[in-house]
């Protein structure tokens, strides 16, 4: 069974030539005729697929013949369940951005990072892309630290010290009771942020840097100015808005995910905040009801 090159792990590579073998045939086959095939020591294959057997991997028939058996069926069912769960959260991104006509990304804790789960493309979505995580300092993954215990969110509010921890526990306090937070644009943070933003593409298009791109995009996930409290939101007045961002809950009333849009307009009518209110928490809880049809429980991923 030569590659080429040198293997690592001969015996693991053989391990998955029977498996691909297998998997690449209609009909079920031997292990003699495995062996043969793979140009395996017959005694070697016969051990293999002994293994493989005991752990459902492969079946052995009553001609003592072998065909895949139905534990690896079943991973392979998830792992297409899980493609199909990231479709699908992508394409509920895309409809929200459409409807809000700007940026959507979402967003889950692992350990002590934020992961973005899915993020939509090309409408200005500060250098971020699905798989990235950066390190969890507030005010980024607001909306889920709102629900966790007080431990957690002390330490949360400890990531950016004391000069803005009454606003930070202010916005905590708005999740909890709005179910919502939303952000003004300072006049002068759009040309830094868009410079921030292509430095960001660009580091990921010429990866050379690795702990430099993490330094600019947790740059990038506070580059939202100061949160509004619910009396200025909702007043007539017209007003800069960054982003804006809102739990997703699972079956189990867990906030397991942080929705996001951002609009980083500098002069947002008090319909259109509403507006675009409405179609945040619309799509949180469909992206939330959604969960509990998914039987891979793509938010359980990032821990």
């Amino acid at each position: 069974m030569p590659t080429g090159k040198t293997d690592p792990s001969p015996p693991t590579q053989r391990v998955i030539a029977i498996v691909e073998l297998l998997a690449a045939q209609r009909d079920s086959l031997t292990a003699a005729e495995i062996a043969d095939t793979l140009a395996l020591n017959r005694s070697t294959a016969g051990s293999i697929l002994a293994a493989l057997a005991d752990r459902g991997w492969v079946r052995r028939l009553p001609n003592l013949s072998y065909e895949l058996g139905g534990r690896l069926a079943a991973i392979g069912a998830r792992a297409a369940a899980s493609r199909h769960d990231r479709a699908w959260l992508e394409r509920e991104l895309e409809e929200l951005a459409d409807r809000v006509n700007c940026g959507a990304a979402l967003t889950a804790l692992s350990g002590g990072h934020l992961k973005f789960v899915a993020v939509t493309r090309d409408r200005l979505t500060i250098g971020m892309e699905s798989g990235v995580r950066i390190p969890l300092l507030a005010p980024a993954g607001a909306a889920i630290i709102a629900h966790t215990g007080k431990a957690r969110q002390r330490d949360w509010l400890d990531t950016r010290g004391s000069e803005r921890r009454d606003e930070y526990r202010a916005v905590l306090d708005t999740l909890r009771t709005a179910g919502y937070c939303a952000w003004r644009l300072e006049p002068d943070s759009l040309p830094g942020l868009r410079v921030l933003s292509d430095v960001a593409t660009h580091l990921a298009e010429h990866p050379g840097d690795k702990d430099l791109r993490g330094r600019v995009l947790a740059q990038l996930a506070t580059f939202g100015g100061s949160a509004y409290d619910q009396p200025t939101f909702d007043s007539e007045a017209t007003l800069p808005l960054s982003y804006m961002s809102a739990p997703v809950f699972d079956d189990n009333g867990h906030a397991v995910m942080e929705l996001q849009i951002g609009p980083l307009r500098p002069d947002v009518t008090r319909p259109e905040r509403h507006h675009y209110l409405t179609e945040l928490s619309t799509a949180a809880r469909r992206i939330g009801d959604g969960l509990e049809s998914v039987p891979s429980r793509l938010h359980r991923l990032p821990s």
